[in-house]
């Protein structure tokens, strides 16, 4: 039996640290993944805050869960889209309002993990820019690591699918990085 299930069976037990055990570690990016979606800390917490209500009330009337991890994201992503529609906003993302996503973001030396969260930020901001079924295939690969696999299940679309609008999400971002200002003065002081 796998830790998942075991802490699964322990909180339909009854056991409420064992429902703290199982999401602890996807949280962050749960955080992270509703926020790039909603472009706001408040909207970010009220949909995680939403997902986990619906994932305890799910966990405990015995639904059936294969990959927890790709399943809760799954719930996080319809949640953050619910509250959007909701709102009926469209903000951009502004990360310097959100330090939390930034110290997520790992590189070995102080300067590489600058240089590597200014592009992150600029390309996000470019990202923002897309249709939203390109964008967000986008963020979960490159921003959360996960695997087409794991996205199709999140977004409950075919694999092909999902590699067709990161390949097209990809082209797009290229077209944008071509037309950014930023990009252009590195391509012209660097010979990129």
């Amino acid at each position: 039996m796998s830790d998942e299930q075991r802490l699964l069976n322990q909180i339909r037990a009854g056991n409420g640290e064992a429902f703290s055990q199982l999401v602890e570690t996807l949280l962050s990016s749960a955080y992270r993944t509703a926020y790039l979606i909603l472009g706001s800390r408040e909207l970010a917490e009220d949909a995680v805050q939403i997902a986990l209500e619906d994932c305890y009330l799910s966990v405990m009337r015995d639904v059936e869960i294969r990959h927890f991890k790709a399943w809760f994201y799954r719930l996080v992503y319809t949640r953050s889209i619910d509250v959007y529609r909701k709102q009926k906003r469209n903000q951009f993302i502004d990360l310097e309002e959100n330090p939390e996503a930034i110290s997520k973001m790992k590189s070995e030396s102080a300067q590489e993990k600058a240089v590597e969260m200014e592009t992150r930020q600029e390309l996000l901001q470019l990202i923002t820019h897309l249709k939203e079924d390109q964008r967000v295939p986008l963020l979960l690969f490159y921003y959360e690591n996960l695997s087409i696999k794991e996205i199709s299940l999140i977004l409950n679309e075919n694999s092909n699918t999902v590699k067709t609008r990161l390949s097209r999400g990809r082209k797009k971002l290229g077209e944008l990085v071509k037309k950014d200002k930023h990009f252009q003065m590195e391509e012209n002081s660097y010979g990129l």
